[in-house]
């Protein structure tokens, strides 16, 4: 049987961000307790073969849990996986992005803005779920079966989950995705099943 289990890991928590919202901009992580790295190895599978986005939050998140014995067959780094591209919205304080969006009516209370709004240079929620999707329809044509181990964020996450549900992008943004959590999703025989989300080391 075909089997491919994927384990979507939310990187660790943002540090000094100040309340603003970040989005595919490459910022620090806390990756200091312990702890929570050795309970996250200990919940993902051995021998995996592990996907990250190239932003440093999810790498390091990663070399954390290694460090905590987590052991993974190869680390490919896919683009794909980054998070929200919100262009010159990037920096701006929560409340103010808020302010600015109910203006252009485009708020959304689940998520930044509008999944089908682009931010000025920037992509729109539905452009990265359009990407992830892609890059893991490529895993799943190419790839045997496994454990899929997935580095990345709440936004490409939500999307994965999106997919998994054969529903639209935005019915998976009232989902909770806290850092170092972890969903899994399994594609088995050519469909999905969701076994969990959100879990928390």
């Amino acid at each position: 049987m075909h089997e491919m289990r994927f384990w979507w890991v939310r990187h660790a928590p943002v540090k000094g961000n100040d309340g603003r919202c970040y989005g595919n901009n490459d910022v620090e992580c806390d990756v200091s307790e312990i702890s929570k790295f050795s309970n996250l190895a200990n919940v993902l599978p051995e021998n995996s073969f592990v996907y990250s986005s190239q932003l440093s939050r999810t790498i390091k998140t990663l070399r954390a849990t290694e460090d905590q014995g987590f052991t993974g067959v190869s680390h490919n780094i896919d683009k794909n996986f980054a998070e929200q591209n919100l262009g010159l919205w990037a920096g701006l304080k929560y409340e103010d992005l808020d302010e600015k969006t109910q203006k252009l009516g485009v708020y959304h209370p689940n998520w930044l803005c509008d999944p089908n709004h682009t931010p000025p240079k920037g992509e729109s929620y539905n452009d990265l779920y359009l990407r992830v999707v892609n890059s893991l329809k490529k895993i799943i044509n190419k790839g045997s079966s496994g454990d899929y181990v997935i580095f990345s964020h709440g936004g490409p996450i939500r999307a994965a989950i999106s997919f998994a549900l054969y529903t639209s992008p935005e019915a998976s943004l009232p989902f909770r995705i806290d850092n170092i959590s972890v969903s899994r999703l399994d594609f088995i025989e050519n469909s999905w099943q969701i076994k969990f989300i959100n879990l928390i080391p």
